[in-house]
């Protein structure tokens, strides 16, 4: 087995594949560590009996021809490949607000119409809110593939501008102002902390147009991990790295908990960055930089609900549902723990040859670390762990058959997710959902670049700028772009 490669990536997610595919492209030889057994962090799939379920990425935006990530996926080569399909135009979301239905179609005109019939006396503001997303959104250079002039955050004015004050400059209608930020569930929202920029740029995508993956999200990573290896590249699993080794003050390769040592000449960590440096040996590296990176707050965490469905029990839905319980919809805000849950996201997976009733259905909502906090050292948890998810699982069907009614009855039998979960297969502190916690009000403090102050060492993924498919694959680029040249690696991916 190899060792040495020009580039050692560690961890296989979205963002390592996607860095190791841009890099073994121009004929590096590329190396992929992966911890677990599968590839694809939350692309992955898993299965309760023959239904399968996606462990995080549940649907896509701008895949309509010419859209962003419609072009992305062509420069990756897995465009033609995916098995794809179109959500429904009219409704991709579904909003029920304190028992207020309010549906987002695909396409801003679409969009602005469908708010003014919901709130005709609000056109003004509707219209003003709509020019501002799609001017924030065209003013991204990366976000529409152009090489930035450099990339300074401080140069954004975006960034520190709150999305739930513009809102409110916008309309003293309540009702106007929850429909309009609906979807901060998707980014883990706080009207405290978000951004303009951050809620533009994740909107703008979704609205374009929305698309579920057929079978899941594993197939993403699979063909990713085909074209790598078709260029050279090799990806290992199971192959934890435990520590950085280093020659004097030069980073020089990796050891796995085995005692296997890698070595690369450059090395990108796809692993959370407060996790990586814990990798790295005391002094070498600063200790403020150490502490800065590691005392970045981060995003909730959620608790899942993957439920195996009855036969003819429950329609397949073509869009999402998300609920809130309450008259308002920041969730992580207002979260109470004696009050939970008082939201949730849920949807019903696609399968090739979908009829017309699900097999299986996911519901989400968010749930802070302490829950599970008791539990988190240790090996066994015990009984009481699994009482506690059986308990917390039954709170959620409760309130999910609010929506559902005869949902209970409709349960063959399902699996939960924890904060514990996702901490322990996706290696976030505190099983942070999406990352690192951006605050509109000092982003610099949050802001991590994709250079180290470790000169071959670098950082990708969804803590480097935003989460999810769009902002792991623009991390990607900022990462690859910090070695090739950003200009040069725009030109190959608008030339794809």
């Amino acid at each position: 087995m190899d060792k040495s490669f020009d580039f050692l990536i560690l961890g296989a997610g979205l963002g390592g594949l996607e860095c190791a595919f841009i890099l073994s492209k121009k004929g590096y030889k590329v190396g992929v560590l992966e911890k677990n057994e599968h590839i694809g962090g939350t692309l992955q799939n898993f299965k309760l009996g023959e239904s399968t379920f996606s462990a995080g990425m549940h649907y896509l935006g701008s895949l309509d021809e010419g859209q962003l990530l419609h072009r992305l996926f062509r420069f990756f080569n897995i465009l033609d490949k995916l098995k794809l399909k179109r959500m429904n135009p009219e409704v991709f979301d579904r909003f029920i607000i304190q028992e207020q239905q309010i549906d987002y179609p695909m396409g801003w005109e679409y969009f602005s119409s469908r708010m003014n019939a919901y709130f005709p006396a609000e056109k003004k503001a509707i219209k003003e809110y709509v020019s501002l997303m799609t001017k924030v959104s065209a003013s991204q250079a990366i976000y529409n593939l152009q090489a930035p002039d450099g990339y300074d955050i401080r140069q954004n004015p975006y960034h520190y501008r709150s999305i739930y004050q513009e809102i409110k400059s916008l309309t003293s209608n309540r009702n106007l102002q929850h429909a309009l930020t609906a979807l901060n569930f998707v980014y883990a929202g706080d009207r405290e902390t978000s951004s303009l920029y951050t809620h533009a740029l994740i909107n703008n995508y979704y609205i374009q147009s929305a698309y579920r993956l057929l079978g899941g999200s594993q197939q993403i990573a699979t063909h990713l991990a085909d074209n790598i290896k078709s260029q050279g590249g090799v990806i290992h699993t199971r192959k934890k790295v435990n520590s950085f080794i280093f020659q004097d003050h030069k980073l020089t390769g990796v050891e796995t908990r085995e005692g296997v040592r890698y070595t690369g000449k450059q090395i990108i960590s796809n692993i959370h960055p407060a996790v990586t440096l814990e990798m790295v040996p005391e002094g070498k590296i600063r200790k403020s930089f150490r502490d800065r990176i590691a005392s970045i707050p981060q995003t909730m965490s959620v608790f899942g609900l993957h439920l195996r469905l009855k036969p003819g029990r429950i329609p397949y839905v073509d869009h999402n549902v998300y609920y809130y319980a309450n008259d308002d919809v920041w969730p992580v805000t207002t979260y109470k723990t004696d009050e939970w849950p008082s939201s949730f996201y849920l949807y019903t997976p696609a399968a090739e040859g979908q009829g017309a009733f699900a097999d299986a259905m996911s519901i989400y909502t968010y749930m802070s670390f302490d829950e599970v906090s008791k539990w988190s050292s240790r090996q066994d948890r015990g009984e009481d762990y699994q009482e506690w998810k059986r308990s917390r699982a039954e709170k959620l069907i409760q309130l999910a058959s609010k929506y559902l009614p005869g949902l209970k009855d409709a349960i063959h039998d399902y699996i939960t997710a924890t904060p514990l979960t996702y901490r322990d297969y996706i290696g976030t502190p505190e099983g942070a959902m999406y990352g690192t916690l951006r605050d509109y009000k000092n982003p610099m403090a949050s802001y991590i670049f994709t250079r180290t102050k470790i000169p071959n060492l670098y950082f990708t993924g969804q803590n480097i700028n935003l989460h999810g498919m769009l902002g792991v694959s623009i991390s990607a680029l900022l990462t690859c772009g910090e070695i090739l040249g950003i200009d040069e690696l725009m030109k190959e991916v608008t030339h794809a």
